[in-house]
């Protein structure tokens, strides 16, 4: 390698793809985040929020607005699903239970393993737990308190079955127990052109060409010897940066589990 092609080296935080390691363990909230966050309108509409109706972030699929300087590993961003997706934990007394499950079901915060959040919404609070490679979130009540009785709700969603064993991890938490399979996990192919696309998203928003992209994703000799105006390579970054895009404008929203609503910004689930 020449003094020349180092010069020619990227110089921007998108160039480093070790920044990006985070979002291999991201599960789809937090990677719906990561694009979303990344979205010019949605940036300028919380830049002006104190303009606009308090209503805005449910046009996003957000209970409330979240600060999109913050990336998936800071923020705690509330998705319009999560009434649907996670437990609820309310005040009340489990009839028929013995003293020691009794004990079990009295609240205590710092019961709950992992680093903890509590995000406050419209009525409730959701708390948010990270256990290495897992974050698992619950919906508590307003009115729960150190040492309150409390019962465990599952909402009647369409894929409830599905969502069984979400259910029963969350619930785990709430009594001091890890869940089952915390442990860092192997990388999966979907997981990696998710890293890949929001690294080449944010190189294509700082203004850099394909070629430049391509460097920094498979590396400066790497591209030099496989970059082509018609070459697999370029089809490869153009292929990423359409993913990242289409998430960006819309499809996050599969991630999130959020649905489409007459709200939604005309155009958005497209590219343009």
């Amino acid at each position: 390698m020449t003094k020349r092609d180092i010069d020619d080296l990227p110089r921007a935080p998108w160039c480093v793809p070790a920044a990006y390691f985070y979002a291999l363990d991201l599960d789809g909230p937090a990677l719906a985040w990561e694009y979303l966050r990344r979205h010019p309108r949605y940036r300028a509409e919380y830049s002006a929020s104190m303009r606009l109706r308090s209503e805005w972030p449910a046009r996003w699929g957000l209970r409330v607005a979240e600060d999109p300087s913050l990336d998936a590993r800071e923020a705690c961003p509330q998705w319009q699903a999560d009434a649907e997706s996670l437990l609820h934990v309310r005040v009340g007394q489990t009839r028929g239970t013995n003293q020691g499950d009794a004990a079990d079901r009295r609240f205590d915060l710092w019961r709950v393993p992992g680093r903890k959040k509590l995000t406050l919404g419209d009525t409730d609070f959701t708390l948010t737990t990270e256990l290495r490679a897992r974050r698992v979130r619950v919906l508590l009540d307003s009115r729960l308190g150190d040492g309150a009785d409390y019962v465990c709700a599952a909402p009647l969603a369409p894929n409830l079955r599905c969502q069984l064993d979400d259910f029963n991890a969350q619930e785990k938490v709430l009594v001091g127990r890890t869940p089952d399979a915390v442990s860092p996990r192997t990388a999966s192919r979907s997981a990696l052109l998710h890293h890949r696309a929001l690294q080449a998203l944010d190189a294509a928003q700082a203004g850099a060409s394909h070629r430049d992209i391509a460097k920094a994703l498979v590396g400066l000799e790497a591209a030099a010897a496989r970059w082509h105006a018609d070459g697999e390579l370029r089809a490869q970054v153009r292929h990423l940066l359409r993913r990242a895009e289409a998430y960006m404008h819309g499809e996050y929203r599969t991630l999130a589990g959020v649905r489409r609503s007459a709200a939604e910004y005309p155009g958005d689930e497209s590219l343009h």
